[in-house]
């Protein structure tokens, strides 16, 4: 085999990179007209479609691309379906500067989050940020995604969360479950810690599950009486996703009950859903070895065998014909620097296997 394979890879790529750019910049241009809001709103089931997670909060970084600030903010507009114009601030968890980003909507306007740039250590990259009141203007997460896609982001927070107007799932139950083992991974119970009015009940409750730092936690929280209703039943399940030791991939913005199911399993009984968990880099490599070489062997097992004992190419032969030089799309640099090693991955592979 040749590098013109690796190439060839590179240049893949550079047309899926170029293909996502053209889909954002048509959804930029259609506006929000293109696509229906999910209510605000879910009851932790599928209707006609709609997905019960929602976005709640989203911090992606990006290199600068080749537009204004000002232009940036007018194109993010265009995507909303809605006037957006930026206050200047005083910048934002260590970029140097700031812009407070606020959307219009009828008579009125209010703030949705933030663009920031500068400093040092941010190597020319700009942070969007979008608050929770941004995320509910968003009628068309393909079109964020296609957009961040296409400016090569990096995802480093995102919040999906689930509500339950009537109580369906209470933060009682949320103490029973972990008391079961629910929030349970590996074996070991997350640390936990809570936040409220426990003792008069009127304020509202929060129980906290995992933690932000180590980039997974969930909040189960008494939405209702927070905003000042005192009788409300409405609490809502909210999972913060961090990108430390993870990466978090852009099908959260888009298959959001997924992978809200895949963070714990109580979470997955909810929606009565499979989810998807988000590896960590020290075993993000090794678990997605594992799934391609399962497939690899499920799919084209026979073939090599039949090359082997039929055909009469020794082991060696084989690998080099059939090796091409890089990473596939699904293993990241990063995982793979964290560590790989083959006897994980056979093991996994076997785990899967049987």
């Amino acid at each position: 085999m040749t590098n013109s394979s690796s190439a060839n890879h590179d240049g893949n790529q550079g047309a899926n990179r170029r293909t996502a750019a053209t889909r954002a910049q048509r959804a930029a241009s259609a506006g929000a007209g293109a696509g229906r809001s999910p209510r605000p709103v879910t009851r932790g089931e599928s209707i006609h479609g709609e997905q019960a997670a929602k976005v709640d909060w989203l911090n992606a970084t990006f290199p600068a691309p080749s537009m204004s600030h000002a232009g940036f903010v007018q194109l993010f507009g265009r995507m909303l379906g809605r006037p957006v114009f930026a206050v200047e601030g005083r910048g934002l968890i260590g970029f140097k500067e700031s812009m407070t980003l606020h959307a219009k909507h009828g008579s009125t306007s209010s703030a949705i989050g933030s663009l920031a740039w500068g400093g040092a250590s941010q190597q020319g990259r700009w942070l969007l940020q979008l608050t929770g009141v941004g995320c509910q203007l968003v009628r068309d997460w393909e079109g964020v995604r296609d957009l961040l896609e296409s400016l090569d982001a990096k995802l480093t927070r995102v919040d999906l969360a689930v509500d339950f107007l009537e109580g369906e799932h209470s933060i009682e139950e949320a103490l029973d479950v972990y008391h079961m083992g629910g929030f349970q991974l590996s074996g070991r119970p997350p640390a936990t810690s809570l936040a409220g009015d426990w003792l008069g009940g009127k304020a509202g409750r929060t129980l906290y599950v995992g933690s932000a730092k180590n980039g997974k936690m969930l909040r189960v929280y008494e939405k209702g009486k927070q905003l000042g209703d005192a009788a409300s039943d409405w609490t809502r399940f909210e999972v913060q996703l961090g990108n430390r030791d993870r990466v978090i991939p852009f099908d959260v913005l888009t298959d959001r009950d997924v992978f809200f199911c895949g963070c714990y399993p109580a979470l997955s009984d909810m929606l009565e859903q499979a989810g998807e968990a988000i590896p960590t880099l020290q075993t993000g490599g090794e678990t997605t070895l594992a799934h391609l070489l399962y497939h690899l062997r499920r799919c084209y097992g026979k073939v090599l065998h039949t090359c082997s004992a039929e055909a009469g190419v020794t082991d060696a032969d084989l690998i080099e014909e059939m090796r091409v030089i890089g990473l596939p799309r699904r293993v990241s640099l990063s995982s793979v620097a964290a560590g790989v090693t083959w006897p994980n991955v056979i093991g996994q592979l076997e785990r899967k296997s049987a």
